[in-house]
């Protein structure tokens, strides 16, 4: 046989497995180039999760960590004025925070344009009032609000804040720290910016430091993780929190520590150094790569942080309850009024004030509580899919759907639990939105492909069985194929041979097309009786039918449905040829009859045939048995004959025995039976009395008393008429007047 033939036939058998396997390979594939390029659709899935884990176990307020924030909320607004306030104003709020003993006061506002209120500036006010007299000299003479704020500044540690942006801008905002790198520089990770938007010069002078408030929110707004540092070219700028915290410890330096830049999992393989961490004054700080840090919020509201502004300008003895909760403390200070637009979102919903999220750092670098991204963590992802691509592509196609969903849920289950269970003692971000897409993938795709390979097969089996067995079987076939040995399998079975008596002579009257309807006329009934009883129709040999019992399906009641079968048939036959005898569309012989032949026995069942050709048969001596009781049919003038073995099983059924046969190829001869009826029939007085006189006519035949053989034989003829079985008598009787001329010989055995 042609190699390429064998081998493309072996890849047909094998596509059972092998068309599972290719698609887990494809969803494995895919996902690992999904886990490496980060596709926003699945990261965005992944932030889900965390944000669930965020929200279940948010980080613990700690009031005794010394951070608060200052709000200028709605209240404030109304009590004080519209914002911005005067620089005076601030400078009597910055005065009494720094009085209060405050370590660092922090500003999330810029201050980068001149106080509109300020006496230099209200002048063209005033003098475009037309009511206004006078040179207002005494107003000339006033300090800027801009220069007693700055002075205020001076006198305290102050943090003011920068806005970094993605245009160039004039100036730069000066720095006051250096930046030592331990390792390769990561710098070029850090978010990228052109320019910066600072407080006035003369405030800028007179601060302690500068940070930067910008965030770059995920693209669904969301804050998770804040920058630490920012870039412009080369010069790198602290966030807000960071410079509050070297202020505050009176630091001068930022040390940073990056990975080797190669040879580490998930590093990148442009040469550049990831962040790894940071260390400013006593803190050592976990970050990410490109030098963010992953937000570790507690759940919101939290009165106890908050103080709101409007108490720190109030001079009324009993709004001075806010001294205690500054003292010491790193001060934020930020805008939560409603309209003036600095609300960002988080894990926990919208509407937070964006200097809660500064503030929040600041607490958990403080409070050394992190959400950390193990250096492990993406290895781990990564060989988790490749192992769960092997796992569910060798194990879905040999499960059923509903235990595929159970091993899907305990898997997930475990790969969730787990991720959650990470979080929530070791804060650790371990990501299972790659390994539960792919899984549930796999389960989708693999399970759709096994249940079209499964229907495949299906409809093969179908379309090889639906002519030979009847729905219902054909049914059982393609729902469990393991009833379908290939190749064969010995078994017991009931055979059945029915041939339409004289069919050459009845064909010799007929032209092609009158034989092809009346077969057709005449099979397709006996083809239904057949499968409504179970049987498998091995073959049609022109007008013959060749059919069995209990292969490929279990029966354990062949015989009787065999039997069934036979009488079914039988009574259709004379229905038919009383239907059809009568009518002139088409040419149909008179009186049709036939020959059916039934016996069981072991026989080899399956697929048998040619690697070209094959049909679902039986071969076996049984079968050969079968055959020749058809042929006697002619012989005895039955229209069947049934073996012992089928006999036995039917005792409850009208049953003759007809005589004892020796046949080819056996050494034992064979008795064999005339069906008579079904059991009803077998108890009707009628058969009764015919089976009485029966039994007593074999024993004189057989013992050659041909007188009394003969008187019995002429008294069941006439008892037999009802039951079509006369003319097997009149064989007899025939047979028995030739032997009392002619003796059989001294050894016959009946």
């Amino acid at each position: 046989m042609n190699p390429l033939r064998t081998k493309l036939e072996t890849f047909v058998r094998q596509r059972e497995w092998l068309v599972p396997t290719l698609v887990g390979a494809l969803i494995t594939l895919a996902f690992v180039s999904a886990f490496l390029y980060k596709p926003q659709s699945i990261e965005r899935i992944s932030d889900a999760f965390f944000d669930h884990f965020h929200r279940q176990h948010p980080r613990v307020y700690d009031e005794n960590i010394p951070v608060r924030i200052i709000d200028i909320d709605n209240e404030s607004i109304d009590r004080i004025g519209q914002w911005p306030w005067p620089r005076t104003t601030m400078a009597k709020f910055n005065d009494r925070l720094a009085d209060a003993g405050a370590a660092v006061i922090a500003y999330d506002i810029l201050f980068s344009e001149r106080d509109r209120t300020s006496p230099e500036n209200m002048m063209t006010v005033l003098k475009s009032n037309p009511d206004a007299q006078g040179r207002f000299s005494n107003v000339e003479r006033l300090r800027s609000h801009d220069t007693i704020f700055a002075e205020s500044i001076r006198r305290t540690n102050v943090v003011l804040g920068l806005f970094l942006v993605g245009q160039e801008m004039e100036s730069l905002p000066k720095t006051r720290y250096g930046v030592s790198f331990v390792g390769n520089s990561p710098a070029k990770r850090f978010v990228r910016f052109a320019g910066a938007i600072h407080a006035l010069p003369e405030l800028d002078e007179a601060a302690e430091g500068a940070g930067s408030v910008s965030f770059r929110p995920g693209r669904d707004g969301v804050i998770r993780a804040a920058p630490l540092f920012g870039r412009i070219d080369d010069r790198v700028y602290p966030s807000l929190s960071l410079e509050a915290l070297r202020v505050a410890q009176g630091a001068s330096t930022f040390i940073v520590k990056s990975n080797a830049a190669q040879g580490e999992w998930g590093s990148s393989t442009d040469g550049v150094a990831e962040m790894a961490s940071l260390r400013i004054g006593e803190f050592d700080i976990p970050t990410r790569g490109d030098g963010t840090i992953n937000v570790y919020f507690t759940k919101p509201p939290n009165a106890k942080r908050y103080i709101p502004a409007w108490k720190i300008l109030s001079d009324n003895p009993e709004d001075l309850d806010w001294g205690d909760k500054v003292e010491g403390n790193l001060v934020f200070i930020g805008t939560g009024a409603e309209g003036l637009k600095d609300l960002v979102s988080t894990a926990f919903g919208g509407g937070n004030p964006g200097v809660t999220v500064h503030a929040q750092i600041a607490e958990q670098i403080i409070a050394g509580e992190y959400l950390n991204r193990p250096y492990w963590a993406e290895t781990v992802e990564f060989f988790v899919i490749i192992f769960l691509g092997i796992l569910l592509t060798l194990l879905l196609p040999r499960l059923r759907a509903i235990r595929g969903v159970i091993v899907i849920l305990f898997i997930g289950n475990v790969i969730y639990f787990t991720s959650y269970w990470g979080f929530v003692n070791y804060k650790y971000l371990i990501d299972p939105a790659y390994p539960l897409l792919a899984m549930l993938t796999y389960y989708v795709l693999i399970t759709l492909t096994s249940y079209y390979m499964t229907e495949s097969q299906r409809s093969r089996i179908q379309g090889a069985f639906g002519l030979y067995l009847s729905p219902e079987m054909v049914k059982q076939v393609s729902e469990n194929p393991e009833l379908l040995k290939l190749g064969g399998e010995e078994r017991e079975i009931t055979v059945l041979f029915m041939d339409i008596r004289s069919f050459s002579n009845i064909s010799e009257h007929m032209q092609p097309q009158d034989i092809t309807t009346f077969l057709n006329k005449f099979l397709t009934p006996m083809t239904d009786i057949l499968q409504n009883h179970k049987a498998t129709i091995d073959k049609y040999m022109g007008d013959a039918i060749v059919a069995f019992w209990n292969a490929p399906v279990d029966d354990t009641d062949h015989e009787r449905n065999a039997a069934r079968a036979v009488l079914e048939m039988q009574s259709k036959l004379a229905d038919i040829n009383a239907e059809y005898g009568h009518q002139n569309e088409f040419l149909w012989p008179d009186n049709v009859a036939v020959g059916i032949g039934l016996n069981t026995g072991i026989c080899c069942v399956g697929n048998l045939g040619s690697e070209q050709r094959f049909s679902y048969s039986m071969i076996g001596d049984a079968a050969n048995l079968g055959a020749r009781l058809e042929g006697l049919t002619k012989q005895y003038g039955t229209s069947n004959l049934i073996a012992s073995a089928t006999a036995s099983a039917l005792k409850e059924f009208a049953i003759l025995e007809a005589d004892i046969v020796s046949v080819v190829g056996r050494q034992t001869p064979e008795r064999i039976f005339v069906l008579a009826g079904d059991e009803l029939l077998s108890r009707t007085p009628a058969f009764l009395k015919l089976k009485e006189v029966h039994d007593k006519f074999l024993p004189a035949y057989r013992e050659q008393r041909w007188p009394d053989a003969m008187a019995l034989g002429r008294e069941a003829s006439d008892l037999a008429t009802p039951f079509t079985l006369h003319r097997y008598y009149e064989v007899m009787l025939t047979r028995i007047t030739h032997y009392e001329t002619n003796p059989p010989d001294a050894d016959w055995g009946g």
